[in-house]
């Protein structure tokens, strides 16, 4: 009987970052740890050469720009596995981290899991997950549980059901490019259809701190985020002056993003062109027709 190989439970997808020598690390880390039932794809803006000739394990997509959504964006293409998995440059896998992590889809709700970030001390970090505080939008956290009323993953960093991401990535434009709104566009659009998003305990990745926004003041941010969440969740009550200026005065928020929040309608129109919060299903439309192939899958079928 002739042997076929087994289905990729998990698309891997690895984004080159500035910086091959992490870029390196953290392949390295994934091709140590992996099962045998996984599709890893590097992706970079053209200019990784493959010094090792991995090209027999690993498939290289090229991207339009180093920008870290465009990475992902033009992997994604490539994918095959139900679930997709991204690992930014310079974070490092764990023993073990890709099973526990699969464990929560096992409910069907659950569209998404982030991954624990912890340091080299074993410490748990900021960076896998946001929540939304009572005075600041998309906030890091860091820990096992996010908390906040709204929570979603941070792009450089998550596990998704394919097809959610699929629909994810159709729902927010091209020309929306920051990572981070595009990390709370993407939560925010989960909330509206009734997905879930789990945090695994036991998936440990070592990695730095929190994803950062490039080249935004904190007022762009402030009024950006503010326009996605009325434009996603209209319905859902806008923090507080009160616990805005507390947050901006003691917390992790500014001065500068609290007036952002609150001149949100600057940015709303834009905001309306680039997502479209009708292109990702209701949850309860498609959570029970994606089956992920086990581990322990075999394939049997009748010799020709």
């Amino acid at each position: 009987m002739p042997k076929f190989p087994r289905p990729a439970r998990v698309s891997i997808v690895i984004p080159l970052q500035r910086d091959e020598k992490l870029f390196e690390e953290t392949l390295l880390s994934v091709l140590e740890n992996q099962t045998d039932d996984c599709q890893i794809i590097a992706v970079h803006n053209g200019t990784y050469a493959d010094p090792f000739e991995l090209n027999d394990e690993v498939s290289f997509v090229t991207a339009r720009s180093s920008n870290l959504t465009d990475l992902v964006r033009d992997a994604f293409g490539v994918t095959s596995a139900p679930v997709v998995h991204v690992l930014g440059t310079g974070m490092r896998a764990q023993a073990d981290w890709l099973d526990r992590a699969l464990e929560p889809f096992d409910n069907a709700r659950v569209g998404a899991v982030a991954p624990t970030l912890i340091d080299p001390a074993g410490r748990p970090v900021e960076g896998a997950h946001w929540a939304d505080s009572g005075g600041r939008f998309c906030q890091s956290r860091s820990g096992l549980v996010p908390t906040g009323p709204l929570s979603g993953f941070f792009v450089n960093a998550f596990f998704a059901r394919r097809h959610l991401l699929g629909n994810l990535l159709d729902a927010v434009a091209p020309a929306m490019s920051d990572p981070i709104a595009v990390s709370y566009a993407m939560g925010c659009l989960m909330k509206r259809a009734g997905w879930k998003l789990a945090s695994a305990d036991g998936c440990r990745v070592e990695a730095e701190d929190a994803l950062e926004s490039p080249d935004h003041s904190d007022m762009a941010r402030g009024q950006c985020l503010g326009a996605i969440r009325h434009r996603v969740l209209p319905g859902e009550p806008a923090p507080g002056r009160g616990a805005m200026l507390r947050e901006a005065l003691l917390g992790s928020s500014s001065v500068g993003e609290m007036i952002g929040m609150m001149r949100y309608r600057n940015s709303l129109s834009a905001v309306r062109r680039a997502i479209d919060p009708d292109s990702v299903p209701a949850a309860d439309d498609t959570a029970h027709v994606i089956n992920l192939p086990a581990a322990e899958t075999q394939l049997h079928r009748d010799a020709a």
